[in-house]
C-alpha cells in the first residue's frame, strides 16, 4: 500500500466562478431565438434565470395560446379528482341539451369520450396545421367566425372512428368548456379561480381571444350558449405564473405541499398514447401526445437525452418539464413570423448543458448524503479547477467512524480521485495520520446542489448522492 502524510494535502482558498448560462441572455437579446419576451428557469424550487426582453417586465400578461389546452387538462383532472366525471363519459352525455346529440351531424360525434378529447383522438376532421391560424382557411379562423363555436366544432365531419388516430384539433379542445361547466357546475373561468388558480397563487390573468378580424383584436364575449371562454386558447398569464404551471405538474400535483392534481392524472397527462409509430404528425422518434401535453426527446449538446414534456402555444409560448433534472423552463415571445431557430434548440444548447457545470471552487463546502444519517463529505477545488481533495467521514457496519481523504484531477463536471484510507491521529497524543490507498472514486456534479460519487473499493463499490450543505454555486462559498 502506497502510504502518505495527511500534511501533504493542502487546501486552496475558493474564488468566485463564472455565472451560470453565460450568454445565454446575449443570446437572446440578440435575436437568436425569435422575439423572446420571457425566459424564465427553474431547478428544484430555485428560479436560476429570469430575464426580460424587447420591453417586456414580469407582471405583464401575455397571451399564452395553446398552453391554454393544458390548463384546460389540469381542471379536468381536477374535476375528476374530485368525483365529478369519468373518462368514460361522452359528449352526448354534456352537450345533449344544447344540442340534438343522437340524430344529424352531431350523431357521430355523441360517443366520443372525455378521454378521447383530452388524448385528440376524437376523431373530428380538423386541420389547422397546414396553413397559418391568420389564413381563413384554417378551421380555427372559420371556427372564430362562426356564430356557435360549439356547433361548428360539433357539425364537423369526422375522418375517423373515435380513439384510433391523433389529430389536433384547437376545436376539439374548445369543447372541453363546456365539459368542465357540466361537470363542476361553474364555468372554466370561475372552476380556475376557485380550484387552479387561488391555490396556486395566480392573481393576474384573463381571457382574450381573436376576433373574426383577426390577431391582435380582443375578442370577450364568446360566441357559444354558455358565453364561456373556451379552453382552446385565449388564456393571459404572466411567465411566472407559467412556472407555477410547470412547478405543479413537476411535484406530482403538489404545489407548496398542497395537492391540486392526482400523481396518477399527470402520470396519466404524459403517457404517449400518440407518437411517431402511430401517427405521422410525429416525424422524431420519442415525441407524442398525452393529455393536452407533449411528450419529446432532448439530445443535448453533451451527448445526453432526456425526456422533456411541454406546454406549448402557438409563438413559441412554452412550458418544458424536465423531471429527470428537476427542471422547469419558461418562455413566452412573439414569434408568429419566426422561421429560426426555436426555443427547443435554446433549451439543448445553452440550458440543459449548463446544469452539470464544471467542477470548480464554486462547490467548495461541506455535502450530505440525505440518505444517510451521520456521514459527509467536505470537498476543495483549487480556484484554475484542476485539483481536488475530498475528506469524507462515514462509519462502517459496526457503527465505528472511518475517515477517508480523496485527491485527485477535474476535467469539465467530473473529478477522478484516489481514495485513501486514515489511520492513527489519536486527539492530543502525537499520534501521526497516515493515509494508505484504498480504492479509487470519481465525482459528477449534477447541478450546482447535487454531486455524485461513484467509488470502487478493496471492499466494495458504490455511489454516494450528495446535497450540498454550504456554499452557493453561483456566489463564491464562505
Amino acid at each position: 500500500m502506497k502510504r502518505m502524510p495527511l500534511l501533504l494535502l493542502l487546501l486552496w482558498t475558493p474564488c468566485l466562478a463564472a455565472q451560470p448560462f453565460e450568454g445565454l441572455s446575449e443570446s437572446i437579446a440578440q435575436g437568436s431565438y425569435g422575439n423572446l419576451k420571457a425566459v424564465i428557469v427553474s431547478r428544484h424550487g430555485e428560479t436560476l434565470f429570469e430575464e426580460y426582453y424587447r420591453g417586456a417586465q414580469p407582471g405583464d400578461l401575455h397571451q399564452v395560446q395553446s398552453i391554454t389546452k393544458s390548463v384546460g387538462s389540469a381542471l379536468i383532472g381536477i374535476a375528476h379528482r374530485q368525483g365529478k366525471l369519468r373518462l368514460d363519459q361522452t359528449l352526448g352525455h354534456f352537450f345533449s341539451d344544447l344540442y340534438p346529440m343522437a340524430s344529424g351531424p352531431y350523431a357521430d360525434k355523441a360517443a366520443i369520450t372525455v378521454e378521447q378529447m383530452l388524448q385528440q383522438r376524437h376523431g373530428i376532421e380538423w386541420d389547422e396545421a397546414q396553413v397559418d391560424y391568420r389564413d381563413p382557411r384554417n378551421p380555427v379562423g372559420a371556427m372564430i367566425a362562426s356564430g356557435d363555436w360549439y356547433q361548428y366544432v360539433l357539425t364537423r365531419p369526422t375522418d375517423a372512428a373515435p380513439g384510433n388516430r391523433f389529430s389536433y384539433s384547437t376545436g376539439a379542445s374548445t369543447l372541453m368548456s363546456r365539459i368542465v361547466r357540466v361537470a363542476a357546475g361553474l364555468g372554466p373561468a370561475a372552476y380556475a379561480e376557485q380550484e387552479l388558480f387561488g391555490p396556486l397563487g395566480i392573481e393576474a390573468y384573463h381571457w382574450e381571444g381573436y376576433s373574426a378580424e383577426g390577431m391582435g383584436h380582443g375578442l370577450t364575449d364568446w360566441p357559444n350558449p354558455d358565453g364561456d371562454p373556451p379552453l382552446g386558447f385565449g388564456l393571459w398569464l404572466t411567465a411566472r405564473d407559467l412556472a407555477k404551471i410547470g412547478e405543479l405538474y413537476l411535484n406530482g400535483g403538489l404545489y407548496q405541499g398542497r395537492r391540486i392534481l392526482d400523481e396518477s392524472w399527470v402520470r396519466a397527462s404524459w403517457v404517449k398514447y400518440s407518437h411517431s409509430g402511430n401517427s405521422d404528425f410525429f416525424p422524431e422518434p420519442g415525441w407524442g401526445h398525452g393529455y393536452q401535453w407533449w411528450i419529446a426527446v432532448l439530445n443535448d449538446t453533451r451527448g445526453r437525452t432526456w425526456q422533456v414534456f411541454f406546454a406549448s402555444g402557438w409563438g413559441s409560448q412554452v412550458i418544458f418539464v424536465l423531471p429527470e433534472l428537476d427542471l422547469v423552463v419558461v418562455t413566452t415571445a412573439d414569434n408568429y413570423d419566426y422561421g429560426g431557430p426555436d426555443v427547443n434548440v435554446m433549451l439543448a444548447t445553452q440550458i440543459v448543458p449548463e446544469l452539470n457545470p464544471r467542477l470548480d471552487s464554486r462547490f467548495n463546502g461541506a455535502w450530505y448524503d440525505p440518505a444517510t444519517d451521520g456521514q459527509g463529505l467536505t470537498l476543495e477545488v483549487r480556484e484554475d479547477g484542476s485539483t481536488v481533495v475530498g475528506f469524507w467521514y462515514t462509519y462502517d457496519d459496526q457503527g465505528n467512524q472511518r475517515w477517508f481523504v480523496l485527491q485527485g484531477m477535474a476535467a469539465g463536471d467530473e473529478a477522478e480521485v484516489t481514495i485513501y484510507r486514515t489511520s492513527g491521529g489519536v486527539f492530543l497524543q502525537g499520534d501521526p495520520v497516515l493515509l494508505e490507498e484504498w480504492g479509487s472514486g470519481r465525482f459528477i456534479t449534477t447541478d450546482c446542489n447535487h454531486v455524485s460519487l461513484d467509488f470502487d473499493s478493496e471492499e466494495g463499490s458504490g455511489v454516494v448522492s450528495l446535497t450540498r450543505l454550504s456554499g452557493s454555486c453561483y456566489e463564491a462559498p464562505n
